[in-house]
């Protein structure tokens, strides 16, 4: 009878032992996949840790921002939105565009970035900046053509600054008349001096160039912050380099 307790007790202890072992075990894949999900999560975003980050890119991680923000983190509230069950921490953007916007224009107005906040800050499920700018830009593209538009902003608005028709080729001012009359919908330019001293359309040219400066804008990641607790990214900051691309 002794023997026999002894064996069961034995075996319980031993079954004690598996289980608890299975148990560590189990934690520690828990914790394994916890910390591969976290590292997965920061990859997304240590590839804007640098420096030289084009405004274009920056332009595309706010959106990103917003969408996990909304579906991830405790800002998002709907029925479908993960963030009212994992509770993360929402993310912050911060953006610089540096003490001068009149490096964005090709003249001394602020038509288009003084809509927007200077530093930008993104931190909620709506893209501020962009809602800020973007009626003013799709009108624009409706109007002229977004690569058509991008092609006069970048290049030919060399020819509105500090015009000097004596500095200007024949070629030069062909290929200017060509491109405003393929891209716009309003009456087509046929005078040059109406090209030359502006109106609506250099107005126009002038507005999208400062959205094409930003898109062309270099920025340095200053600073990147971490939670505490999950060690996921929960801040991005960048400053704005003085260049362009």
């Amino acid at each position: 009878m002794a023997g026999s307790v002894l064996i069961a007790l034995l075996v319980i202890g031993a079954l004690l032992l598996m289980f608890n072992n299975l148990s560590s075990y189990q934690k520690v894949g828990e914790q394994d996949t916890r910390e591969a999900q976290v590292i997965e999560f920061n990859n997304q975003f240590e590839t804007y840790n640098r420096k030289n980050v084009r405004g274009s890119d920056l332009y595309s991680l706010l959106n990103r921002v917003v969408d996990y923000n909304r579906r991830q983190s405790v800002a998002g509230t709907g029925n479908t939105d993960q963030g009212q069950y994992v509770a993360y921490t929402n993310m912050t953007i911060k953006v610089n565009l540096g003490d001068n916007l009149k490096v964005y224009t090709p003249d001394d107005t602020i038509r288009l970035l003084n809509k927007a906040k200077n530093p930008i800050e993104q931190s909620a499920i709506k893209n501020d900046f962009e809602s800020s700018i973007s009626q003013t830009v799709e009108n624009l593209e409706e109007i002229y053509g977004a690569e058509s538009l991008t092609k006069l902003a970048a290049g030919l608005s060399k020819i509105f600054i500090d015009f000097d028709a004596s500095n200007i080729t024949d070629k030069q001012k062909e290929v200017a008349k060509e491109a405003f009359n393929q891209a716009s919908k309003k009456v087509p330019v046929t005078n040059w001096k109406e090209l030359r001293e502006g109106g609506e359309i250099r107005t126009d040219v002038y507005t999208y160039y400062e959205y094409v400066q930003f898109k062309r804008a270099r920025f340095d990641c200053k600073k990147v912050e971490y939670d505490n607790k999950t060690g996921r990214i929960t801040k991005l900051e960048f400053e704005f380099t003085g260049k362009f691309e």
